[in-house]
Formats: C-alpha cells, sequence, structure tokens
C-alpha cells in the first residue's frame, strides 16, 4: 500500500453543489431527456433511436433482508463504457458508474458516483474481488447491476448505458466545451485522442495548449478520460465534471435546434432497461425533480497496490460505507448491513488488511482526522 501524500488540486469551476463526484456521460443523459421533455415533448418518437434492452429481474441478486426504506425509491444504475467500437454490452469496461436514487414523494434526485477501481465481489458463478468496473466486461449491464446491488444492499431493476463515441458527437453539437488543461496533461490528452480516432474515425487536431481552452468532442472525450496524473480515477472523475459543467452551461444557451441535434447524435449510442412507456412516465415528473446533493463511494477508503489487480481503491469497511450510502441515499439512520455484504467486507479486509477508518462523512459533514485519502501522484 502507498503512502499518502499532498498534491495541488487542479482548477475547478464546479459548483459547491457539485462537489461529490456527478460522473460526466450518464448526468447528460438526465439533462438531456429533460430538455427533450421541456423542449418538445417529444420523448416516444426520439426514444425509439435507443436500444431498449431488458434485464432478468430474478439474475440481479437483491439481498434478502436489504434496507426496506429502498422501496420509497426509483433507484437507477448509470454506466459510461471506454467501447473501442460502437457496441453497448459486455466486453467493455465501465469508466463511469452512477447510481441514481429518485424520491417517490418528494421527487429529489440524490447521485452517487462509484469509483471504477473500487474493490467488489463481482457476481460471477464463480464470484471474484476485482475492480468494480470489471463487472461490465464480464457480463454487461446485468452483472454490473447485480454486483452493485449484492455489494451495496441495493434493488436496482434499471440501467442506462452511453458509450465514449455518443458523448464526443454530443459535444461536437453543443459546439464544444470550455476547460482549463495544464502541462502534465497533454501527452496522455493526445495519446488518448489518437486512440479514438483509430477506433471511432472522429478525426481532430491535437491539443498542444495550455491555459483555458475551448475544445471540440473528440478532444473534451480525451480530456475526460485521463487517468494517469494525480490521484487517477479520482482525479479522472474532477476532469470529468469539469467537462459536464461547461456542456451544461452551453446547453442552457442553447436553442431547441441545437438540443435535438444533441439527442439526435447521442440517443443511438444508449442502451437501457428502461421502455418508452416507462420513460414517458417518468418524464410526467420531470418538471417537479430537483437535483440534491452528490457523493462518491466510497466515502472512505485507501488506495491499495495488487500486483494481480493493479491499482485498486480499497473501502476502509465495506459495512460502514455501505451504512453511508442508505444513510444519503435513503435517510435510512442505522442501517445494518445484510450478512452477505458483511461477509464480502470481511473478504475484502482479509485481501487489502485495510480495516475500519471510522464514521463515513456525507457531504457537508466534517472530516475526521483518520480520513486522510489523498494519493500520490501516478
Amino acid at each position: 500500500m502507498r503512502e499518502n501524500e499532498p498534491r495541488k488540486k487542479k482548477k475547478s469551476r464546479i459548483s459547491p453543489n457539485a462537489k461529490w463526484g456527478i460522473a460526466l456521460v450518464c448526468e447528460i443523459i438526465v439533462i438531456v431527456i429533460l430538455a427533450v421533455f421541456i423542449g418538445k415533448g417529444y420523448i416516444e418518437e426520439k426514444w425509439d433511436m435507443v436500444n431498449v434492452d431488458d434485464l432478468d429481474p430474478e439474475e440481479l441478486d437483491i439481498n434478502e433482508g436489504a434496507n426496506e426504506d429502498m422501496k420509497g425509491y426509483t433507484t437507477i444504475a448509470l454506466f459510461g463504457i471506454d467501447a473501442r467500437d460502437s457496441s453497448l454490452g459486455k466486453g467493455n469496461r465501465s469508466d463511469s458508474i452512477m447510481i441514481v436514487s429518485i424520491n417517490n414523494d418528494t421527487k429529489e434526485i440524490k447521485i452517487v458516483s462509484v469509483y471504477r477501481d473500487t474493490l467488489m465481489e463481482v457476481q460471477k458463478d464463480d464470484p471474484i474481488t476485482t475492480k468494480i468496473n470489471a463487472a461490465y466486461a464480464y457480463g454487461g449491464p446485468e452483472l454490473a447491476v447485480r454486483t452493485l446491488n449484492a455489494n451495496l444492499d441495493l434493488n436496482i431493476t434499471e440501467y442506462v448505458t452511453v458509450n465514449w463515441e455518443g458523448l464526443t458527437r454530443a459535444i461536437d453539437a453543443l459546439g464544444g466545451v470550455d476547460v482549463h488543461v495544464e502541462e502534465n496533461e497533454l501527452g496522455t490528452l493526445n495519446q488518448a485522442l489518437a486512440e479514438q480516432i483509430a477506433t471511432n474515425g472522429i478525426y481532430s487536431d491535437g491539443v498542444f495548449e495550455t491555459g483555458d481552452l475551448t475544445l471540440n468532442g473528440a478532444q473534451a472525450t480525451a480530456y475526460a478520460r485521463i487517468r494517469s496524473t494525480g490521484q487517477g480515477d479520482i482525479t479522472r472523475t474532477e476532469r470529468q465534471r469539469e467537462v459536464l459543467a461547461s456542456m451544461i452551461a452551453r446547453a442552457k444557451k442553447s436553442d431547441l435546434s441545437t438540443i435535438n441535434n444533441v439527442i439526435d447524435e447521442i440517443f443511438p449510442y444508449i442502451s437501457t432497461s428502461i421502455t418508452k412507456k416507462e420513460m414517458t412516465s417518468l418524464a410526467k415528473s420531470m418538471l417537479s425533480y430537483e437535483l440534491g446533493d452528490t457523493m462518491g463511494f466510497p466515502g472512505r477508503f485507501q488506495f491499495y497496490d495488487s500486483k494481480a489487480k493493479g491499482s485498486c481503491i480499497a473501502p476502509q469497511n465495506l459495512t460502514e460505507n455501505v451504512q453511508a450510502l442508505h444513510r444519503f441515499l435513503f435517510e435510512t439512520e442505522a442501517y445494518t448491513p445484510t450478512e452477505n455484504v458483511q461477509r464480502i467486507n470481511t473478504e475484502l479486509s482479509n485481501e487489502t488488511g485495510v480495516a475500519s477508518g471510522g464514521t463515513v462523512p456525507l457531504p457537508g459533514e466534517e472530516e475526521t482526522p483518520e480520513g486522510d485519502q489523498t494519493a500520490p501522484q501516478e
């Protein structure tokens, strides 16, 4: 395990309300759908462009005895995948993983960004502990949802996935995004850009300047994929949120024709278990929805190096992190995780040697001294 060292934080344009973990591509889906409803109300027509793929409820592994409070919420898993082609199913690792919880009474939406390098027990026929992003690669959205349910005591039955090409095309339709690029990011940005051009054929010039820049879709996608500086995946989510903030700002200034173009560009790159009828039902309450706090998971962790698995994020006690997750999403105080989550916690602790880190703070709560999670430069 690596020693913690302070690092210089990247410049951010994100509002305090978005401080914790809005992963990029999945939040765009929510925004676009909202824009469709407000702008023209033609979700039924546009939803035909989306790949609808049902999940088998019997394969989603909802732990017996899991939190009863979840029944008052609609919980959806959102995935952004690093596809090397136009595929949206298994074989692709999920670079962005989010849990969206909608309070069915108040219509408040809370979002949790699950760090892709987090160690969990992937629920294959022969379960293994590995990074959570591998679950999608092994078994597509069904196995990824099953793994989230089993490790976090959730009852997710629906998902939405988008790949990086859809993100690239959506950003181009908006006219680009404004971000701050630093010197140590240029090399990896251009490497990722070259890889994207080779795989999806969307050409772009490289990025050779630093500072405040307007990037096109391919450049911005490459920027959002950088994970070789700072804290790796943690720092990457900061870049993703920066791109997200710029997209939101541009979308708010865009006319209906531009929003329509964004939808036409991104919807063919979306896969979901949500049917047209279900989405139309959700849309009826869109004007009542309000985005509440967001957070990252796990709330307490240590960076853990494994020869076989690489650099991972080890929860500082999975059960305590799951308790905090349920307190955040469902306002459940003193939740007791199921025996299955406690068993997984024991396996992870035995493997990593990472023990409890104390009470897991929620957004707005003060961090305690033992919560230092600053990682070294990679």
